[in-house]
């Protein structure tokens, strides 16, 4: 009945179904087809969520845009010049409130890349004695590119003995270059980075010294060979002319120019220790002053540019070989120019045996015990050994 239909409809439509009502065999065939059609949909729409694929949020063009660094900084010697890319340092610092440098952020070195969070900064590039400083406000989302120009050049230098000569390894160059507080020195075969402008040169070698100055621009490399101008000396003591070498911890050399200054004395211009002692002397005449133990002496010479020169010094020595036993004092006594007695030399020993020059000498001993010196008599002659014993 009509009635029974109303319920079972208000049926269908609690539990998500459909009524259809059908009076006759073609309505109810039409019915039919409606509900087959309709279960496929059905079916569908009821499908666990369970089973749909999760969904995967696309990335913002923002974020596919955004770069890997956002401070990507460059150095050049000159402006347009190429980027130098080792050997040169940044150094990165929070600008202070006065715009000064403030505390240091980090030291990078070479081609450098990296991330600064926002802020105000003081960045510093530097390259040998160059550098260059400029301000840097960072801020979010920027990428930050800048170049550094110094301003430099590079110097070359090459400090030689003589022209064509060997390069002088020991030489020291010094430069003082525009803006320098104190003037920077390297040794030997130079490769420096300075500011453009006049460099001031001075090669020092030994005893001899040259200047020289020189203009330098951005981005020029300027190679030169800088010629000191001196002779090599190898020097050693020898006991008699033609005899034994000093070979001893006493053995030392001073050399001095020859010619005196106004009050009798020479300006000393080098010395040395032990046997093969070296010395660079510019061109000119000296005299070196030889040492073996308590023996001196002197001997005339002269240097040309260019030479090297085995200086054999005969000291005119022999060896004084003392034993005293019980004796806490030993004192040697020469004469000076006058013939009046002279100390030459003495040793808190029981024992004592120095190089002395060859002559008359005077030995007093004095004992742990107190009591009067011993005294005794002794001849060195050169190149020989003299033994005396004092009881």
């Amino acid at each position: 009945s009509a009635q029974d239909g109303k319920q079972v409809a208000c049926l269908a439509q609690s539990t998500g179904g459909k009524y259809i009502e059908a009076s006759d065999a073609k309505a109810l065939q039409a019915a039919l087809v409606e509900s087959v059609a309709a279960t496929p949909a059905a079916q569908a729409t009821s499908a666990p969520s369970a089973q749909a694929a999760p969904e995967t949020a696309a990335p913002s063009a923002a974020e596919t845009a955004r770069p890997e660094f956002n401070f990507i900084p460059t150095v050049t010697l000159a402006q347009d010049g190429a980027p130098i890319t080792q050997g040169n340092a940044w150094e990165i610092y929070k600008a202070a409130a006065n715009g000064a440098r403030g505390a240091s952020i980090a030291t990078e070195y070479g081609a450098y890349q990296g991330n600064l969070e926002p802020g105000d900064y003081i960045l510093v590039a530097r390259d040998g004695e160059a550098k260059a400083e400029q301000p840097l406000k960072v801020e979010a989302g920027q990428v930050y590119r800048p170049n550094l120009v110094l301003n430099a050049g590079t110097l070359r230098l090459r400090p030689r003995t003589s022209a064509g000569g060997d390069m002088a390894g020991g030489a020291a160059v010094t430069v003082t270059y525009p803006g320098a507080d104190i003037p920077t020195t390297r040794y030997g075969e130079t490769s420096l980075v300075v500011p453009a402008g006049e460099q001031k040169i001075t090669v020092t070698l030994g005893s001899a010294s040259v200047d020289d100055t020189v203009q330098l621009t951005a981005g020029q490399t300027l190679e030169k060979d800088i010629v000191v101008g001196v002779g090599h000396v190898v020097a050693n003591a020898y006991y008699v002319a033609g005899g034994e070498k000093a070979d001893s911890s006493g053995v030392g050399f001073k050399v001095f120019k020859a010619e005196k200054t106004g009050d009798g004395t020479r300006e000393q211009v080098g010395y040395g220790y032990g046997s093969d002692s070296k010395f660079d002397l510019a061109a000119g005449d000296y005299v070196i002053q030889a040492t073996v133990d308590l023996a001196v002496a002197e001997q005339p010479f002269t240097v040309k540019v260019g030479e090297e020169r085995a200086l054999k010094v005969a000291v005119d020595a022999g060896v004084l070989s003392i034993d005293a036993p019980g004796a806490n004092r030993i004192e040697i006594f020469g004469k000076d120019a006058d013939g009046k007695r002279k100390s030459v030399g003495y040793a808190y020993d029981e024992k004592f045996q120095p190089a002395v020059l060859a002559g008359d000498y005077a030995i007093v001993v004095e004992k742990s015990g107190g009591g009067a010196p011993s005294e005794k008599t002794a001849t060195v002659h050169a190149g020989e050994r003299t033994e005396v014993t004092i009881q």
